[in-house]
């Protein structure tokens, strides 16, 4: 497994966190958690493994993840957070995966002894907790820190088209539907390419990313013409570092909440080469990712040259034999690597990336 920081600021500055303590996290599922469909929780537990020390869910409390998600080991599940307390916590993080606009009145006792317990919260709801005068004056009396994980900062940052110039190879890990695991490719392929001696880094976009990174920003919560231009100056500031550069993309073109991030993501990356993530609901789900497929490869002529290499496809909802046949069945189909990233790993697509030439961009 990929090792990443194990630390985090109490402040953001730049995208980034500046160093601070070890963290030891609680995790507030607000909806039961579910081994495909608890898409930031499941990241944060496969690749923040050694952080996660608990989880609340209140339906699946007394299990643990591995017997909830298949994964993430005895990383235990209860209903409260005071069952947790013994374990010494020093982050609780809220709103990770719900739309919520508002903060929900139920949580504010759980806030409250959060707070009281002098244990840092990581808030992904869209409303920042640090506007609510109550919880500020909490955080100041017991020397707490609420985190607005959301709140990126926003600067001026103009698109400029400088990614045309950039020198490493740049690779977008785009999704063509939700829950289709773009962060688990970037992340399986990143882990994979180190092991061949390969430079590169990656590009945080997303919520979980940004935490499991410890640095980057979540592309879905800046305004609209503002995306491109932070994913551009990020890969500008680690051009000549390394030879590869991925990007993590969010949403899917057909998504209506996200296709606006997905087609910012795409324009400020300008990618030389890209891989397309798909949820497999179905063993008869062939057809839907080739046509999955052709509209990205449309969508992506408007606006680069770039190829699309391969497909990585999430078939967790599927059994061994269904995958290794849709797997086989689309690969039939476009003549491309395809694979699953976790069932079959990523070498496929590694030995691809090592093709992948630099494109000459408009």
């Amino acid at each position: 497994m990929y090792k990443f920081n194990i630390y985090i600021n109490l402040k953001i500055r730049r995208g980034e966190y500046i160093l601070n303590m070890k963290r030891r996290i609680i995790i507030h599922s607000d909806s039961p958690l579910k081994a495909v469909y608890s898409n930031i929780e499941s990241d944060l537990i496969r690749y923040l493994n050694s952080e996660i020390i608990g989880i609340i869910d209140k339906s699946n409390a007394g299990k643990t993840a591995q017997d909830v998600l298949g994964f993430g080991g005895d990383i235990p599940i209860a209903a409260t957070l005071d069952e947790f307390l013994t374990l010494k916590p020093n982050y609780l993080l809220i709103g990770a995966s719900s739309f919520k606009g508002t903060f929900p009145m139920e949580w504010y006792p759980m806030v409250i002894k959060a707070l009281q317990m002098r244990i840092h919260i990581l808030n992904g709801l869209h409303q920042p907790l640090n506007s609510l005068a109550e919880f500020d004056l909490l955080a100041k009396k017991y020397k707490a820190k609420i985190i607005d994980l959301r709140e990126n900062g926003e600067k001026p940052i103009k698109f400029k088209n400088a990614t045309r110039n950039i020198q490493a190879k740049k690779v977008l890990i785009a999704g063509a539907n939700s829950n289709s695991g773009e962060l688990t490719t970037t992340m399986e392929i990143v882990n994979s390419i180190h092991k061949d001696g390969i430079s590169a880094d990656w590009i945080a976009t997303g919520l979980s990313s940004r935490l499991i990174k410890g640095k980057g920003f979540i592309a879905e919560s800046l305004t609209a013409d503002l995306i491109s231009g932070y994913v551009e100056n990020e890969l500008v500031e680690l051009d000549q570092k390394f030879e590869y550069l991925f990007v993590e993309s969010q949403g899917a073109i057909s998504d209506p909440i996200k296709a606006s991030v997905c087609i910012g993501i795409l324009h400020g990356v300008k990618p030389d080469a890209v891989i397309l993530s798909y949820l497999v609901e179905s063993s008869n789900d062939v057809d839907s990712v080739i046509k999955s497929y052709e509209n990205y490869k449309n969508v992506l002529r408007q606006i680069t040259k770039a190829d699309l290499i391969g497909l990585a496809l999430n078939t967790a909802l599927l059994s061994e034999e269904d995958a290794n046949e849709m797997i086989k069945g689309v690969k039939e189909r476009i003549h491309l690597p395809v694979i699953d990233p976790i069932r079959s790993g990523v070498s496929e697509l590694v030995n691809a990336l090592k093709d992948v030439e630099k494109v000459a961009q408009n």
